[in-house]
């Protein structure tokens, strides 16, 4: 590859940090607010942050749990780890109490590396974190704090107070872990995914060479920095020799100017996020913008098409959403162009085809066959390098056997393929749902709904029917001002989806997300029928067949 290559047992964290920065030196890697730092500036600072938890008496395999926000040192702690050995578990900063209490107890955190704004969380749950021993706390002003923990605490300053001269005390190999990334527990307790530094390696450099990235790309990505995402927005772009624009959180009317201050040319998304900008009201000034190239996971046709028209630029997209399994089918831009060229748009808008060199993919039923052409079943892999994705799910040994069932990585999400090998994805396993004999797609009922001009985004949910299997309820986020009338939503529906897939129930609310920005489904269903639910059948509204 003509951006970077490192021999397999090189492909560490630490050691292409010391590379990128001994041929970069003063290019600037992170952007961050109003604050520049340069390749050296990173190396040097993730140095002593790594003298800093040796100082400490962190060592090769031991367990880090960080709970931080956004910010330049979170890097040089990441980075820091990384250079020692030690096994990095980014916590998710929206958790209090017992999700807490789990993310740190189940990764086996021997220290805690935490912002002041939630040393308080801590304390609350600091008599059932046995294995924790010393806190490192974070104070963006430089606060000298005086906290309740009982454990002997430290200031983040004092590891940057450090030489910056730094030789691992202990051989650090690739294949060695790197991260516990949390999954997003929107189906159940958080697991922690296992993956190597030769992990990460990989994956960036697979993005590098299918989306098409270029040395002067100003990458942005404004997810937390707990998330595998971002993690791999950071590596893709250090190994690419590019600038990496570190945001602090989504906000759908500030997003363009976050872009416009930072002169992004590449900008990540996940979720819902395309259809929270493109709900923003239309500006003249739309289409001026740097962003050359958006690249996330499969966007409805239509939204799609309608974004890349109304802001100039180009939406490429793989199925690589997994902390476990990222990009496992890719597509490329010059492939998605001859694509649309020759008005093959359902598979310009797929999920791209699967390299062999990289996985080895498939589409299967409920008892591992494979499925015919066409035909929907679970997505699986299994890789074609070694430590490439996945090793385990820390402290689950049952739930890493579940996952790799019959020596493939079951994904719980739902696809097919068709006679090309483009993979399409159809719905999470969980949200399929079937209603009077016919297979629902809550993917395609919430593209139909999504698509009304007065709805932001909606999510679809499946209701135990009093005669068996499921029926169906929509819960939509309406645009600011206004107001829809559920009959009338209905009727819209009735036009553009089959009368199967027609929702029984209707709400309008918010919509509960995690802080990765997806829709927390689990919570819709808890509350599945309430005050505020619409019914169809006691309004008295028909559906015509």
């Amino acid at each position: 590859m003509k951006h970077y290559e490192r021999e397999y047992d090189q492909r560490t964290i630490g050691s292409i940090l010391e590379d990128k920065a001994k041929l970069n030196r003063d290019k600037i890697f992170l952007l961050f607010r109003d604050e520049k730092i340069s390749y050296q500036e990173m190396h040097d600072n993730s140095s002593r942050v790594a003298n800093g938890f040796l100082s400490l008496g962190i060592k090769k395999g031991d367990k880090v749990s960080v709970m931080l926000n956004n910010c330049p040192e979170y890097l040089y702690s990441w980075f820091g780890l990384a250079k020692i050995g030690a096994v990095d578990s980014p916590t998710n900063t929206s958790y209090k109490g017992d999700g807490l209490r789990h993310l740190i107890t189940n990764s086996d955190a021997k220290a805690l590396v935490v912002d002041e704004s939630y040393v308080d969380r801590i304390e609350r749950i600091q008599d059932e974190l046995p294995a924790l021993e010393k806190v490192i706390i974070y104070s963006p002003e430089g606060n000298d704090l005086k906290t309740n923990l009982k454990f002997p605490t430290y200031s983040f300053t004092e590891l940057l107070d450090q030489s910056p001269d730094f030789t691992p005390p202990e051989k650090v190999e690739s294949r060695d872990p790197l991260h516990i990334i949390y999954t997003s527990g929107t189906t159940g307790p958080s697991k922690g995914v296992v993956l190597t530094h030769n992990c990460f390696y990989l994956y960036s450099t697979d993005i590098i060479k299918f989306v098409g990235y270029r040395e002067d790309d100003i990458v942005y990505n404004f997810f937390p920095l707990y998330h595998a995402n971002h993690r791999f927005t950071s590596l893709l772009t250090l190994l690419n020799n590019a600038t990496y624009a570190m945001g602090e959180g989504f906000s759908a009317s500030r997003f363009w100017d976050n872009i416009k201050k930072h002169k992004a040319t590449v900008a990540h998304y996940l979720g819902g996020i395309l259809h929270f900008v493109n709900a923003q009201p239309p500006k003249e000034d739309d289409a001026d913008n740097p962003v050359r190239l958006f690249f996330g996971g499969p966007v409805p046709r239509d939204i799609w098409s309608d974004f890349e028209n109304r802001f100039n630029t180009k939406i490429t997209c793989g199925y690589f959403g997994l902390s476990e399994c990222s990009g496992v089918t890719w597509m490329t831009t010059e492939e998605q162009d001859r694509l649309k060229t020759e008005g093959k748009l359902d598979q310009a808008a797929s999920c791209g085809r699967a390299n062999k060199e990289i996985y080895d993919v498939r589409v299967l039923d409920e008892y591992d066959n494979e499925m015919p052409v066409g035909e929907v079943g679970e997505i699986v892999c299994r890789p074609s390098r070694p430590y490439s994705m996945i090793s385990e799910y820390i402290n689950m040994p049952e739930k890493t056997l579940e996952a790799f069932r019959n020596f493939y990585f079951h994904t719980g999400d739902l696809g097919k393929f068709d006679s090309d090998g483009y993979l399409y994805f159809v719905d999470r396993a969980k949200d399929y749902l079937r209603r009077r004999g016919e297979n629902i797609s809550s993917f395609e009922v919430e593209k139909v709904i999504n698509s009304h001009p007065k709805i932001v985004e909606s999510a679809a949910i499946a209701v135990k029917s009093e005669v068996g299997e499921d029926e169906l309820k929509i819960v939509v986020k309406l645009k600011p001002g206004e107001e829809l009338p559920p009959e009338e939503l209905l009727d819209y529906s009735q036009e553009r989806m089959a009368y199967y897939m027609v929702p029984r129930y209707v709400e309008f609310r918010d919509l509960p997300r995690t802080p990765t920005d997806k829709i927390e489904k689990y919570r819709l269903r808890a509350d599945a029928i309430n005050k505020k639910t619409w019914d169809r059948e006691e309004a008295g509204y028909k559906v015509k067949k």
